[in-house]
C-alpha cells in the first residue's frame, strides 16, 4: 500500500495521473528545482536559485552555490534524504544529479535535474 499518493499531469497525455511514494516525491522535487525563486504566487520563498546562476561563470563559488541549493530543497522535504550530489556543467545545460534516500523503506534512487541555458542573439 502506498504511503504517499498525489497526482502530476507532467510528460503524461491521458490518465491516471496518480504518483505515488517516491515517483511522487521527485517530481514534487523536479517541481521545485524547476521553478525559479520567486516565481510562485504567494510562495515568494518557493523555487529554485539556480535559474540565476545558470550565465554565470561556473567556478567553485557558483558551483559551491548550486550545491548548498540542493541540500536545501532536499533537506526541506522530510521524506527523502541526500547522499551525494553530482555536478555537470556544459556550455548548454547545467544537469544536477541528487542520489537520494527514501525514508520510509531506505530505498535510494538517483534523480536528475537538467537546466538548459538560454541564449538569446548571436551566441
Amino acid at each position: 500500500m502506498a504511503t504517499f499518493i498525489g497526482f502530476s499531469t507532467d510528460n503524461k497525455k491521458k490518465p491516471p495521473y496518480t504518483l505515488t511514494d517516491l515517483d511522487l516525491v521527485k517530481q514534487d522535487l523536479l517541481n521545485h528545482f524547476q521553478t525559479r525563486k520567486g516565481e510562485r504566487v504567494m510562495r515568494p520563498e518557493y523555487g529554485s536559485i539556480i535559474h540565476d546562476v545558470l550565465m554565470e561563470p561556473f567556478d567553485n563559488l557558483t558551483m559551491q552555490d548550486v550545491q548548498e541549493e540542493c541540500n536545501t530543497i532536499v533537506g526541506n522535504d522530510p521524506r527523502v534524504e541526500l547522499l551525494d550530489v553530482k555536478i555537470t556543467n556544459t556550455d548548454h545545460f547545467l544537469q544536477v544529479e541528487l542520489y537520494l534516500e527514501y525514508n520510509v523503506d531506505q530505498s535510494q534512487d538517483v534523480l536528475e535535474v537538467r537546466l538548459e541555458r538560454e541564449f538569446n542573439g548571436d551566441t
